[in-house]
């Protein structure tokens, strides 16, 4: 199973290598006040490998996020709810004021904004548009809709083609009172744009998918190159398991003026 930063190109060996990469991209990335006196640090590298560090008034590091920067078609939702832990809870719609396609927990890579709207009073959106992207923890390729068909073989229940299941809304039956749903998704669809991207830090190689699933809704996937038995191409089925983040984008009520 790829790690979330070996997705991006950015694999990372311990605990010690870990500390050293963000101190790295601390000083390679662009910072910027987020509200209640925390500091979003965000470095954007080849391909849109995109990493967050969020700082608290005390100089506490309290989030990192990598992810990959999304580029496909905005997508209606719903729903939009933050919890305490940071992951943000949607309804995908199947058009503008449409019917739910299904509901999906993401981790925003703008969760920063909404919060601050809530605390200016203004109150956090509900609705708006949402790009996706992920990053790739286990990936599949198939020569196309009928291979991927066929290699399910004889297991029931059989997916679509073109699936979308937010397993990580999914509590296990030995989860503890801890337990709180986490960012992942299953899904399978279409590769419609590859691009290979060496990253500037280490020289990690990962692939860039566009990915059209469930509904049309167009996924921007990043994969590590070491996890796929050859490049991807353009036409290809994927199936996988990943961790889903997106954005809300400037569209979203004051987001111009907060990032300033």
């Amino acid at each position: 199973m790829a790690s979330r930063f070996g997705a991006i190109g950015l694999e990372v060996r311990g605990r010690r290598e870990y500390g050293e990469l963000l101190r790295r991209l601390y000083g390679l990335g662009r910072a910027e006040p987020v509200g209640g006196g925390a500091l979003r640090v965000v470095w954007t590298g080849a391909g849109g490998a995109r990493v967050e560090l969020e700082i608290d008034g005390e100089g506490v590091l309290r989030y990192v996020l990598p992810c990959l920067v999304p580029r496909g078609t905005p997508v209606p939702v719903r729903g939009i709810t933050p919890t305490p832990d940071g992951t943000t809870h949607v309804e995908l719609l199947d058009g503008e004021g449409g019917e739910t396609l299904c509901p999906l927990p993401v981790e925003l890579t703008d969760r920063a904004e909404p919060r601050a709207l809530a605390r200016g009073g203004d109150g956090a959106p509900t609705e708006g548009h949402l790009r996706l992207s992920a990053l790739a923890e286990r990936i599949e390729l198939h020569a196309d809709a009928a291979a991927y068909d066929a290699a399910q073989g004889g297991r029931e229940p059989r997916f679509a083609p073109d699936f979308l299941v937010p397993v990580g809304l999914f509590r296990p039956e030995d989860a503890g009172r801890e337990w709180a749903p986490t960012a992942h998704a299953l899904f399978a669809g279409e590769v419609t744009a590859v691009e290979r991207v060496e990253s500037e830090i280490g020289g990690g190689v990962f692939h860039r998918l566009r990915v059209r699933t469930l509904g049309g809704i167009e996924v921007d996937v990043a994969a590590a190159d070491a996890h796929l038995a050859k490049a991807p191409v353009a036409g290809q089925w994927v199936e996988g398991t990943f961790f889903m983040t997106g954005s809300l984008g400037p569209a979203m009520p004051g987001a111009t003026d907060l990032r300033g």
